[in-house]
């Protein structure tokens, strides 16, 4: 078939179903979109687990990625308000992958693995000291075990701490 043949029998598509080469071209541009955004936030997101909730129980792999017993810990400010100001940023900045309530469940989770840690887990998180999970948040989770977790180098150490008191306010058990 020559280049004007096609062009023809595209145009004559075109005019007479014009419909259907409406929905074809749209539902090309959602795909499109939607495999962005899945990567957008694919390259937000972060984890640690291979399933979601894995350490609930505990067991060996709750301590996978611990940092030493002997490392200092951060002081972070628990009042309500830091912690209100914490779940803001948690919102926008870690929600995505670890949910809202900070359960590994974000709507982009369901591409990641490891799945996002489930920060509401005490059984693990309770044995992270402050200062790991602020290392965590502004290095990255590669260095710690939790290669698809990002780094958040453009947070404020303010901020950060504020997030790290919303993350242990998920934790029913966790005691400063």
């Amino acid at each position: 078939m020559e280049y004007q043949e096609i062009h023809d029998d595209l145009t004559s598509y075109i005019i007479n179903h014009p419909v259907k080469y409406l929905m074809k071209s749209v539902i090309s541009v959602a795909v499109l979109v939607s495999f962005v955004t899945l990567a957008a936030a694919f390259a937000s997101c972060g984890g640690g687990s291979d399933k979601l909730n894995q350490d609930q129980q505990g067991g060996a792999s709750a301590t996978a990625g611990a940092p030493p017993a002997a490392e200092a810990n951060l002081a972070i400010d628990l009042s309500p308000e830091h912690v209100a100001l914490g779940q803001a940023t948690y919102h926008t900045t870690c929600a995505p992958c670890h949910g809202e309530k900070g359960k590994g469940d974000g709507p982009a989770a369901v591409a990641l693995n490891p799945k996002p840690r489930d920060h509401s887990n005490g059984v693990y998180m309770d044995k992270l000291s402050n200062d790991h999970i602020f290392k965590v948040i502004t290095q990255g989770g590669a260095a710690f075990g939790y290669p698809t977790m990002p780094a958040q180098p453009t947070l404020k150490d303010d901020t950060v701490k504020n997030v790290i008191a919303y993350v242990r306010s998920l934790s029913a058990t966790y005691k400063p």
